[in-house]
């Protein structure tokens, strides 16, 4: 016999007749099957280059009844519980099959998940996946901006429980707050319900009665990134509110100004951002009895401590305005909050000035509120990164406490501004760094600050997966326990899962963030005392600045 075919393939080799391939194995398709209350559901990994499958099926070991589908998933209904069911798949069209898979119909309550991640599939798109989970009818995918998945949620529709992942697309009406591009995290549960009519809010909270299951919290992803830097010049921008002369007067003295401001120093100079918006950095005098009679200006204030000590420090750092103090005299119920600090290795001011909040809402800013101003400017970037750009930045400190609407009128003047200044003759603009403290927490509240400048076409630089220190919250009185006062923690706690942020760094007509880090001065579990200046942590972003934009 053996020998008959080895005659066989021989003459064919000879006579030049081609010799018949040994049909190959067919592809595995993977499969899974889950039984629930009188349903059984499968689903498949889909196969390329098949035009549909054919879903195998039938009581005990049979698969005698046949249902045809173009899509990866189906529920089988005409099944009894408790009484064995066969499953496997056939693509049409392709070589491929999966095993066969058996599974019970049960109307119990569904057993757990074992895992589920979450990554971006692209700009507000996110995969996500799962395994575990039996005696089930249903599952569906839970997102939102918190942990519990209840503030800006979404949610799939109920799908086949076999199913074990899916690409979820952040609605329309959201893409502003979780979307590509905002820097906020979307968290994502999955729930598997036996039940035999869920709602479709359902599913949000286990229920034993009402048989749903969850995954615990804390699973996140971004819904995609902004997109890959273009032609630009690589730039450093840091924002870090340094707190106020007179807001820590009252605190502890290592946590007076005095002391703090070489920590300041030290912070800076150790990660040397090519420009840092520093708020909190105030017109307010150092010796409160000093007073100056108009046109004099030697009493000296707290953005002068900082500006004398930068111009020594080992990277000479340079205010783009040095003249707050005698802005403010022009300016009565005025105070300058928010500077900008640039190395003039790297950058060259082309102009800069003050913002007043005040005048830039208008009628409706409220009588008695403080007219904390800020600073802009435009810089120009030097050889030492790369091609010569132009770009503007500002440094801002919205409104404290319960002033939500302020902060928004506030953020969507200061954008309107900056959009006249970056508008050139020519009709293209210049790209717009925003940065500051924006009390306000753009994941969660509906007027913060940081969604209106999305709104108006800024990115957040925080959109990046190059992104560190997410279980902190940028400002420190969050973080920890212990210590003297409540402003300064000695021990780091971090937060169990991403948290809020109200410092940002904001980008515009340059959509290129590379890295982004929020600067926990930590030494192993501790804060590191020789850089904790403030009760915040400096935020640094590595962006592109580009060319202007049409």
């Amino acid at each position: 016999m053996l020998l008959g075919a080895l005659l066989i393939a021989a003459s064919a080799a000879a006579s030049g007749t081609p010799a018949v391939a040994a049909p190959q194995p067919s592809a595995s398709i993977p499969l899974t099957v889950v039984g629930g209350d009188g349903q059984v559901s499968a689903a498949w990994t889909a196969v390329q280059g098949a035009t549909g499958y054919t879903v195998h099926w039938g009581a005990g070991s049979k698969t005698n009844r046949t249902v045809a589908t173009r899509g990866t998933s189906v529920r089988l209904s005409t099944v009894t519980n408790r009484r064995t069911y066969s499953v496997r798949v056939t693509a049409i069209g392709r070589p491929a099959a999966s095993a066969r898979r058996a599974t019970r119909p049960v109307p119990y309550v569904p057993t757990s998940l074992t895992s589920v991640s979450a990554k971006p599939a692209g700009p507000d798109r996110i995969r996500v996946t799962w395994t575990g989970g039996s005696q089930a009818r249903s599952v569906k995918v839970l997102a939102g901006a918190d942990s519990m998945t209840e503030a800006h949620h979404f949610s799939t529709g109920w799908l086949p429980a076999a199913v074990r992942s899916t690409v979820l697309t952040v609605p329309s009406r959201l893409r502003k707050v979780l979307g590509a591009g905002t820097g906020n995290v979307v968290f994502v549960k999955v729930a598997m319900t036996n039940s035999l009519h869920p709602s479709r809010r359902d599913g949000y909270h286990f229920s034993l009665a009402g048989r749903y299951r969850l995954t615990p919290s804390g699973t996140w992803s971004l819904a995609g990134m902004a997109r890959a830097p273009g032609a630009s010049s690589r730039l450093s921008v840091a924002t870090w509110n340094v707190q106020s002369v007179t807001a820590s007067a009252q605190d502890a003295p290592q946590n007076r100004w005095a002391n703090r401001l070489p920590k300041v120093v030290a912070n800076i100079e150790a990660h040397t951002p090519d420009v840092i918006g520093l708020q909190e950095l105030t017109t307010a005098r150092i010796e409160p009895a000093c007073l100056n009679p108009r046109g004099r200006l030697d009493c000296v204030e707290q953005y002068q401590t900082l500006q004398s000590a930068l111009a020594a420090a080992k990277v000479p750092y340079v205010n783009a305005r040095t003249d707050g103090n005698a802005w403010v005299y022009a300016h009565p119920d005025s105070y300058v909050d928010s500077n900008l600090f640039y190395n003039p290795a790297r950058l060259a001011v082309e102009a800069s000035g003050f913002v007043s909040p005040r005048d830039l809402v208008g009628r409706s800013w409220p009588s008695g509120q403080p007219n904390e101003a800020g600073m802009w400017a435009r810089f120009r970037t030097l050889s030492s990164t790369g091609s010569a750009r132009s770009f503007y930045a500002v440094s801002i400190h919205l409104p404290a406490g319960d002033h939500g609407a302020l902060r928004a009128a506030e953020a969507a003047a200061i954008a309107r501004a900056m959009d006249t200044r970056a508008r050139q003759k020519d009709g293209t603009k210049l790209p717009i760094v925003v940065v500051g403290d924006f009390n306000g927490n753009g994941a969660r509240e509906s007027d913060a600050g940081s969604l209106r400048l999305l709104a108006d076409g800024y990115i957040d630089a925080a959109a990046t997966s190059d992104r560190t220190n997410l279980n902190f919250s940028t400002a420190n009185q969050t973080n920890g326990r212990g210590g003297i006062d409540a402003d300064y923690p000695a021990v780091l706690t971090p937060h169990p899962y991403p948290t809020s942020r109200i410092d940002y760094v904001m980008l515009k007509n340059s959509p290129y963030p590379r890295s982004y880090r929020n600067l926990v001065p930590r030494s192993g579990t501790m804060f590191d005392s020789r850089y904790q200046g403030s009760d915040h942590n400096m935020q640094l972003a590595v962006v592109g600045i580009g060319d202007p934009v049409r």
